[in-house]
Parts: C-alpha cells; structure tokens; sequence
C-alpha cells in the first residue's frame, strides 16, 4: 500500500516538475527560427539577366530579425564579372556581413581585392554603399599595382576599382613623367 501511494507521489511530482511556460516554449522558438545556417554556400548573382559575381563561403548565418543581415564569420570569397563572364576582379576576406535592407555590405579581417590589372588593394576593412556604388574604408590600405606600391589611411574607390583615391597617403610616390609617355 505505502509502495502504491509512493509511486503515485512520484508521478504526480514528475508531472509538475516537467511544467512548462507556454509563452517561455514560443519565445525560445521563435528566437531559435530567426536564424539560418548554411554551409559550402555558393551564390550567383544577376542583374537584367546577366551573371555579375559569384560569392562562395564555407559557412553564413542570416538573421531573419529586423534589420536582417547575412553573416559569413569563416571568410568568403567574390568573382567579380564583366559582360562577357570573364573576371574583372576577385575580393576576399575573412569575415563579411550583408545588410539586406540596405545593401550595405561590411567586411573585415584580411580583406584582399585584385583587379584584372593585377592591382592588389590589401586592409581590414572595406565597407560597400549600394546607393553612391563605391567601396570605401578609413582603416589602414596598401596597395601594389606593376609599378607602385601605395600606403596610407582611408580609401574611396569605384566597384571595379580602376579609379581609388587614398584619403592619407603615406610613403614615397612614383608619378610619370607626361613627357616621358609620349
């Protein structure tokens, strides 16, 4: 008899003790949903019907709360392309975050760009504005083109960078000679 009672005492604890807060349970899910993970994430991108970059990554996580952003914390890397799907440049680096709403795109840590002149921009930071179509960054930027190499502080450049301005260079510069190139 006292066995019976202690066996229903038992499980009229355990039924209590595994009580759960509704509203607990639906927050934990819907903070669990807001986020996507992918992993060996390759992505096309197109405009008006044409191929303009290819972004591949090890890993991204894409937040679903506002303002939704796409995380890529173990580096990326981008195929810039022209018309004619021949490269125009390559852009890598070791963690990026993509703003949806905006189309910002901000990365960081070992950001490297190359140029189909073979120009080589190098900092640890560069940030995208979709609206102005420019790359910029006021961390610390070197670059090495065939025939120089440049250092300073800040950068404003176009998406392909063929024309970049330094903000604050540093070091010595070589400048052409208009005579000489003619």
């Amino acid at each position: 008899m006292i066995g019976k009672k202690l066996i229903y005492l038992c499980i009229a604890l355990s039924a209590v003790a595994c009580e759960n807060d509704i509203q607990a349970v639906m927050d934990f899910d819907s903070k669990k949903a807001a986020v996507e993970n992918g992993t060996n994430i390759e992505a096309i991108f197109s405009q008006r019907g044409k191929v303009n970059a290819k972004l591949t990554a090890p890993a991204m996580e894409r937040s679903l709360d506002k303002p939704s952003y796409v995380k890529f914390k173990q580096g990326l890397k981008v195929l810039m392309f022209n018309d004619t799907l021949g490269v125009e440049s390559t852009l890598t680096a070791d963690t990026g975050r993509y703003m949806e709403d905006e189309g910002a795109i901000f990365l960081s840590k070992n950001v490297v760009v190359v140029n189909k002149k073979g120009d080589r921009l190098k900092t640890d930071e560069l940030n995208w504005d979709p609206k102005k179509k420019v790359f910029y960054s006021t961390k610390e930027v070197f670059i090495k083109t065939p025939t120089d190499s440049l250092h300073g502080w800040g950068l404003i450049a176009n998406e392909d960078f063929t024309d970049r301005k330094i903000i604050n260079v540093s070091g010595p510069i070589t400048v052409q000679d208009s005579l000489s190139m003619q």
